[in-house]
């Protein structure tokens, strides 16, 4: 079995998110009942995250857009349906890299993944979808500093693991950027789809980014991004209502009653509509409505309890959650949202799941010079 020890080092300087984030997994792994992939999982964490976590734990030593603090990685939970109880989402090589040198960088990352993890899919189809998506004017005088990919990395205890490429949407002018999602969603045979939803986001909704997933057990599925604020819950509930008829729309009504509490009657503040598509398929789309953590709550202690209440009315297994919560979070503050980024309610071929995303904390004996 691989443990941290196995991981090249980063001249073994403690405190790089590197190491950290090597120590939290080996902490995870058997809490989540992965130790068969522990070899898997590491060298995936080593080929994604070897250059972009090289840097100090200290807030502000990159221009993440993952954080709001700079922090480079987030841990992402997706209970219910489907699960998938270890997942890891990483800025993608160095900060410094030339956006050239950041496209090579994921060609040849995606391709040693796909190699190690039997994922499905034509890489060279797909990579070359992924330029087309992250195409940057270089006439743009006001570039998105942001990052331009970030990779993520997910695994299951019946052996399933895939990633995930994230692509920044945020670069071009409006028109430039509703073209890349058009071009998108057709190559995953939705462009009829993403053409009917655009009169419902329309002024209300902007483009934030794509996604690319591979895994063994499926054919490559994609997303669309959309960043909202000032929305009405109402809206969202539209947007459902739309997309999957009346099913969603009293479980996102007790999720928003749960989560929002008595903000609920007013306009939201920052929320992620996504909107997922398989490639080779009808399905309908895997819709998916993310709120931020630090507009829903007053701290950490807030979040976990709200979460706990949604989990326990939903009849989920709160454990995962729990378990990935003692070892990444570290004391929960009653007045300042540290660990809960992004918290959401989704359904995927009509079956509901909850995402949790959660920033990973040092250890008390850490500073982070915040």
């Amino acid at each position: 079995m691989a443990t941290t020890d196995d991981l090249p080092s980063h001249d073994r300087v403690e405190t790089s998110w590197y190491e950290l984030i090597a120590r939290q997994l080996g902490a995870l792994i058997p809490k989540v009942g992965i130790e068969e992939a522990s070899a898997q999982l590491y060298q995936a964490y080593e080929l994604i995250c070897r250059t972009s976590l090289g840097c100090p734990v200290a807030p502000g030593t990159r221009s993440s857009r993952l954080n709001l603090d700079g922090t480079p990685i987030q841990f992402a939970l997706a209970l219910g349906h489907p699960t998938v109880p270890l997942q890891f989402l990483s800025e993608a090589g160095n900060p410094d890299m030339s956006h050239s040198d950041a496209q090579e960088f994921i060609d040849e990352t995606v391709r040693a993944l796909s190699g190690l993890l039997h994922l499905r899919g034509d890489l060279d189809s797909i990579l070359n979808l992924i330029h087309k998506g992250s195409t940057v004017d270089a006439r743009d005088l006001d570039p998105d500093r942001g990052g331009n990919f970030w990779v993520g990395a997910g695994f299951a205890s019946d052996g399933r693991s895939g990633i995930k490429i994230y692509i920044n949407g945020k670069s071009g002018a409006p028109s430039e950027r509703w073209s890349k999602f058009e071009d998108f969603a057709e190559f995953f045979g939705a462009a009829k789809t993403h053409q009917q939803m655009r009169h419902l986001l329309a002024g209300k909704m902007t483009p934030l980014g794509m996604a690319v997933s591979l895994r063994q057990d499926e054919n490559p599925n994609g997303r669309i991004y959309l960043s909202g604020y000032g929305n009405p819950v109402s809206y969202y509930e539209k947007l459902l209502r739309h997309l999957c008829g009346k099913q969603p729309i009293e479980p996102f009504r007790q999720y928003t009653r749960v989560m929002l509490g008595k903000d609920r009657a007013y306009p939201t503040q920052s929320a992620v509509f996504s909107l997922g598509f398989e490639q080779g398929t009808v399905a309908p789309p895997d819709v998916k409505i993310e709120f931020c953590g630090h507009c829903l709550f007053q701290g950490d202690l807030e979040a976990r309890d709200r979460c706990l209440e949604w989990l326990t009315l939903r009849n989920i297994d709160a454990s995962a959650y729990t378990d990935e919560l003692e070892v990444l979070g570290g004391p929960m503050s009653s007045t300042k949202v540290n660990t809960h980024v992004y918290m959401g309610l989704g359904w995927k071929k009509q079956r509901e799941y909850t995402t949790i995303y959660l920033k990973p904390q040092p250890p008390s004996g850490i500073t982070t010079n915040a």
